[in-house]
């Protein structure tokens, strides 16, 4: 370690991978409703995909268990390899990294035998042991080029001003809770289904579930301090223009918007987005 600058990066990484890690349990494990079952049960439930062979495995299960699992391996090897003198050099890291994350793995599925609705499978912890070294491989082979980028948005973070921190923080939880309660699928049956029951909606377009005018205007509230956020945080010559300002928080709230579609339990209003939009555009034109 050569200084503060460096724990802070460490402990940033480490935090990430941790919070990664969370978010593994959550998805694996929501609503953490849990049944007896015997040992030997959820040994034979654990076993059972994989003896019953390729053709009836999910792809869109095997990819996002691997996409789950590629930060953990990502960030938890970058905090290990940044406590290290020579971490190039050695392979003890990423072998705890990936063992860490087979054994985490294989907790969570033996414990979804105990829950209604879930699947154990070891397959699955094959696809999740396989994202963990993904992420390994990437932070090895892009170290330099990845360490810059994420040091430098470490630094932007932990050099700003307090009011631009309160405001990264809200962004933060923005995103968090408007991915609520974050039961991601890439199932496109399921997604199919979101479509169906009208919960997957395009601008304006009448369902029961769109949002009200009391939600559309809690959204357009909700979105000012991301627009005051575009424009103050994040620009080391000052304030951002307010057309640099829109050009970095629209395409962002658009890709979030997109991951939405993604939670299967959350209905996704685009009206909800574009209040969002002249939110950040009134936000930033107040700031300005």
């Amino acid at each position: 370690m050569t200084g503060a600058a460096d724990r802070v990066r460490v402990a940033a990484f480490a935090v990430a991978g941790g919070m990664f890690v969370a978010f593994a349990i959550w998805g694996s494990l929501f609503p953490f409703q849990f049944e007896p079952r015997t040992w030997e049960e959820a040994a034979r439930l654990f076993w059972l995909p994989w003896h019953r062979g390729p053709a009836t495995w999910s792809r869109s299960d095997l990819a996002s268990n691997v996409l789950l699992f590629i930060p953990i391996g990502l960030f938890l090897t970058a905090a290990l390899d940044g406590m290290g003198e020579r971490p190039g050099r050695t392979l003890t890291v990423p072998a705890v990294v990936i063992g860490c994350a087979a054994a985490l793995s294989v907790s969570l599925e033996l414990c979804q035998a105990f829950t209604p609705y879930r699947t154990a499978s070891f397959v699955d912890v094959l696809a999740e042991t396989l994202g963990a070294a993904i992420g390994v491989c990437l932070w090895r082979a892009r170290t330099d080029a990845l360490d810059a980028r994420l040091s430098a948005a470490i630094v932007s973070v932990t050099q700003a001003s307090l009011p631009c921190r309160l405001l990264f923080g809200y962004c933060l939880l923005f995103a968090i809770a408007w991915l609520l309660p974050l039961d991601f699928t890439l199932r496109p049956r399921e997604i199919a289904d979101k479509y169906m029951h009208q919960r997957l909606l395009l601008p304006f377009a009448p369902s029961p579930e769109a949002a009200s005018s009391l939600e559309l205007g809690a959204s357009f509230a909700a979105g000012v301090p991301i627009g005051i956020a575009s424009v103050m945080c994040g620009c080391a010559s000052g304030r951002r223009s307010i057309v640099s300002a829109l050009a970095l928080a629209i395409p962002a709230l658009v890709a979030l918007e997109a991951v939405q579609v993604t939670v299967f339990s959350r209905t996704t209003d685009t009206t909800s987005l574009l209040a969002l939009i002249a939110a950040v555009a009134a936000g930033a034109s107040v700031v300005r």
